[in-house]
């Protein structure tokens, strides 16, 4: 099964009606489009896309960003469907969040409890705080989403 290739902004923009209206609370619907990616808004958020001239481009917004998603501090977006319990994302997490690298090329090792964990068959995120998202200055680590041979992980912030 191969992973889902993430929209850009500009394609999620061409889906939507380019009246820059306001109506969805963002000043552009360029922003708009930033914002389904971020899962800040859903597409039924823009009223115009629910008129029967938008009716194919909410159908395909819907699929990429319709559905009950839940993104947590981290921003982490787990599809359960897709997730097959198979671990890879755990371990690499594992290894990748028990150091940190500064530019100078110095590793330090952290000892934190684990982010994820398989439960039920499932990953689930356990530990928010040891992810290296919440660290003070955040840095920004994909190491479990890039690892997932199914595509089940997404980061959207």
């Amino acid at each position: 099964m191969a992973k889902k290739d993430k929209l850009q902004p500009l394609q999620v923009f061409q889906y939507l009606p380019g009246t820059n209206c306001k109506k969805c609370g963002f000043l552009t619907c360029f922003a708009f489009a930033f914002a389904l990616i971020g899962r800040e808004k859903r597409p039924e958020d823009c009223p115009d896309l629910l008129t029967e001239q938008y009716i194919s481009a909410l159908d395909f917004l819907n699929g990429h960003f319709g559905g009950d998603f839940s993104v947590e501090k981290t921003g982490l977006l787990i599809d359960e469907e897709k997730c097959c319990g198979c671990g890879d994302c755990v371990a690499v997490c594992d290894k990748c969040q028990g150091t940190v690298m500064f530019g100078s090329g110095i590793v330090i090792p952290r000892n934190v409890p684990p982010v994820l964990k398989i439960v039920d068959g499932r990953v689930r995120v356990v530990e928010w705080e040891s992810c290296k998202r919440c660290m003070d200055p955040p840095e920004y680590c994909r190491v479990c989403e890039e690892r997932c041979p199914f595509g089940a992980l997404e980061l959207v912030r």
